[in-house]
């Protein structure tokens, strides 16, 4: 979807897509569509190129190319950067504010250092403040060697450490560092002074701390940065997740044979089907909301697929609705205190793909066409096959495995699904 609303929202941004988890830029090898010109949902718009990989992408509706910004031959494209200006057909194209459109958004690692820099000080601020505080404070010990840094005042305070003497320092001339602290504090030797953790009531939390945790959680949680925060949330949803990897051939040629059907629509067929043989608390399938909130896509498992791609398109666009029992969502979504009251699952870009056997066969192969060594045995090289990875998170792994099974095999044979 471009964008949704009134006629005045005459155009959008066409972003770099991410096609895969791990890539971050891309080339544009070739533009299929010139700009001026209309496409339909399932047409090829561009060919982007990776390391690894040279894929299609496609329009997931119909609209006009405006303007291209990132033309054929362009290196190291960031993904969510802006590549071109898509419009609706009908929409005043010569009403377009081309330059506002064109403007990048901020990167992720400009928004990351100003988020440092503003933490950064404030931690200054509040070494400050401890270094006067400690000059005054008496009631609990410094360590032993009488050297520490203002961080690890702030620590041994903050944690109410009844036997900061016994902390072994690493720094110069024994000097006690944070790091030091914090170790004590893992490593289960800190008597505490007081049972009760102050909590600070200005500040609000940026994580749940844990009531089975050790006593230093609620200050060791706020000390993390966001960056560990994101890595955190992933390794967590990462528990409660299955991933299998599905053939998607037909699936593709499928989607480019019949104008105006999607793999969500598809996705979306073969998640409700799962759902009558897996068990699950709610009713149908639904999809995240403009607003990311979550809406039940009506007839998802009757409609047609075509009508069920243009219910898809409502949903996103229309207000919260019932109480779906799974979930077609994007990567990184949801995080794991914002996932819904459902099974979530992911439906991954196409990508080539070739088994490990085949690999080592072509690199044997390139091997001896170096060395000059003629095989007898040599085999025609097989084509890589076109996968999606499909992503089933749950808080049951039970449901998680059994609803990703089933999907699977709806998905790997997409003829089923198109009734």
């Amino acid at each position: 979807r471009f964008h949704t609303g009134a006629t005045h929202a005459a155009a959008s941004q066409f972003t770099m897509p991410a096609l895969s988890p791990t890539m971050t830029e891309g080339g544009i090898a070739r533009w299929e569509k010139q700009e001026g010109e209309a496409f339909v949902a399932g047409d090829l718009l561009l060919q982007i190129e990776t390391d690894k990989a040279q894929m299609d992408v496609e329009a997931q509706d119909d609209g006009v190319l405006v303007k291209i910004l990132a033309p054929e031959g362009a290196q190291n494209v960031r993904v969510n950067s802006v590549i071109a200006i898509v419009a609706e057909e009908g929409d005043d194209i010569a009403s377009i504010d081309i330059g506002a459109l064109s403007k990048q958004p901020e990167a992720e690692a400009e928004k990351v250092e100003k988020k440092a820099e503003a933490v950064q000080k404030k931690a200054e601020t509040v070494e400050k403040k401890v270094e006067k505080v400690a000059k005054t404070e008496k009631a609990e010990k410094a360590p032993s060697s009488g050297l520490s840094s203002p961080a690890a005042e702030f620590t041994i305070h903050a944690n109410h450490i009844a036997n900061a003497a016994e902390i072994e320092g690493t720094g110069p001339k024994g000097r006690v560092l944070k790091g030091d602290v914090l170790q004590f504090l893992k490593a289960g030797k800190a008597v505490i002074s007081k049972p009760e953790i102050s909590k600070p009531a200005a500040s609000k939390p940026v994580a749940k701390a844990s009531s089975s945790g050790n006593a230093e959680l609620p200050f060791l949680v706020q000390s993390l940065e966001p960056s560990v925060l994101r890595h955190l949330a992933q390794v967590e949803l990462a528990k409660r997740s299955v991933v299998v990897q599905v053939p998607a051939t037909r699936l593709v040629q499928l989607v480019k044979a019949n104008r105006g059907m999607t793999v969500d629509a598809l996705a979306a067929r073969a998640i409700a089907l799962a759902l009558q043989q897996v068990k699950v608390e709610g009713n149908g399938v639904g999809v995240v909301t403009d607003g990311s909130k979550v809406a039940e896509v009506a007839g998802a498992a009757s409609a047609s697929v075509l009508d069920l791609a243009q219910a898809i398109k409502q949903a996103r666009s229309g207000p919260a609705s019932g109480r779906p029992a799974a979930v077609l969502a994007g990567e990184n979504v949801f995080t794991p205190d914002t996932l819904p009251d459902a099974a979530v699952v992911g439906v991954g870009a196409p990508y080539a793909s070739v088994s490990a056997a085949e690999a080592s066969a072509a690199m044997d192969s390139a091997l001896n066409d170096l060395l000059g060594v003629s095989t007898s045995s040599a085999q025609p090289s097989k084509q890589a096959s076109t996968v999606i990875d499909v992503r089933v998170i749950s808080n049951s792994p039970t449901v998680a495995s059994a609803l990703a099974a089933k999907i699977k095999g709806f998905l790997s044979n997409p003829e089923l699904l198109t009734f």
